[in-house]
């Protein structure tokens, strides 16, 4: 389950008491357009089946074109009783038409339409002050291996951060108060706009954020090597380590794909469950590794998230050894 999906049923359960399941539902069958705008998942609410909606990217929605686009997406979930259009970010004006058409929809936090379960609920507004959190989301990761790898030159707006990583706004909002709480980093207000900086260096960032990080790979399936696409290959794991360092690399190549690329693959490959000749394997990372790749390889800071578990003494000297060679900014 994505986070927005688990954003979801935590709203509706805060704001109902409804209790939500959901579950992926494959796509595949739809055009290749609606797969990158929507992911599908199937929702269970008090033994009642919906189809959930889940928009990719708010910016630009129009609600007259997502019910022409409707009519496809029902073709895949004919046993669902409903429907519901999820989405992280919707402009007022988009929320309103969307009422005034009757299409049941929910963006967490802000406000639930769903007039089938006779629920209509809009949040006040009111300003939160920004929690400390033990591990950062992935967007936040991604705004600050963004800075490590050389990204931002100066301070950066959320607009710039949501361009440059190809989140929503609203996510890199969410990034830099988490940021903000937890110390990371500096966040000024100028205008309306809020600015993000790292005075200290990239050395005391590093530093400072290393307890908070995540593993970047969210999953890891193998497949036939020549099913992976050449433009989709960004060297990961123990096969990138070894690149920079004196590691014999894997037998196995491991590679890294951010979601969006796995779901564009995902339905035109095979699982295979054990290693065989001419297999690879695929880690599906949390943020996109391409934003941050050199030289065919994922960066050096989120390699080193993936395998600072591995208690492989010389995975850990070859990690020691790429870590010292690093060219602090």
């Amino acid at each position: 389950m994505n986070e927005l999906a688990e954003q979801f049923v935590k709203y509706l359960f805060e704001v109902t008491g409804q209790r939500a399941t959901c579950r992926w539902r494959s796509s595949a069958m739809l055009p290749q357009f609606l797969v990158q705008q929507y992911d599908l998942y199937d929702i269970t609410i008090d033994k009642r089946n919906f189809l959930g909606i889940l928009l990719a990217h708010g910016e630009g929605f129009r609600p007259a074109v997502f019910e022409k686009h409707l009519r496809q997406i029902l073709t895949v979930a004919p046993d669902a009783e409903g429907y519901c259009l999820i989405a992280e970010e919707l402009q007022a004006y988009v929320r309103q038409r969307l009422v005034e058409r009757k299409v049941p929809f929910v963006v967490p936090g802000l406000q639930l339409n769903w007039p089938e379960l006779g629920l209509a609920v809009q949040a006040r507004k009111k300003k939160k002050s920004p929690v400390a959190v033990d591990t950062v989301s992935p967007a936040t990761q991604a705004v600050l291996i963004n800075a490590l790898t050389g990204g931002m030159q100066g301070p950066a707006t959320q607009k710039k951060l949501a361009t440059r990583l190809g989140y929503t706004t609203m996510s890199m909002s969410r990034a830099l108060d988490e940021i903000e709480a937890n110390g990371l980093g500096r966040v000024q207000r100028k205008g309306r706009e809020r600015l993000l900086d790292f005075p200290e260096g990239m050395k005391a960032l590093w530093k400072a954020a290393l307890p908070f990080f995540r593993n970047p790979v969210r999953k890891t399936v193998r497949i036939m090597d020549r099913q992976l696409p050449q433009d989709s290959r960004i060297e990961a794991g123990e096969t990138a380590l070894a690149r920079m360092s004196m590691l014999m690399p894997p037998k196995e190549p491991i590679y890294a794909v951010g979601r969006q690329v796995w779901k564009k693959i995902a339905g035109q490959v095979e699982m295979i469950p054990i290693e065989e000749k001419g297999t690879c394997l695929v880690q599906v990372w949390y943020y996109d590794p391409s934003h941050f790749a050199r030289h065919g390889r994922v960066d050096c800071f989120s390699l080193y998230l993936s395998l600072r578990e591995e208690v492989d003494e010389r995975v850990e000297g070859a990690l020691e050894e790429m870590m010292e060679n690093v060219a602090w900014l």
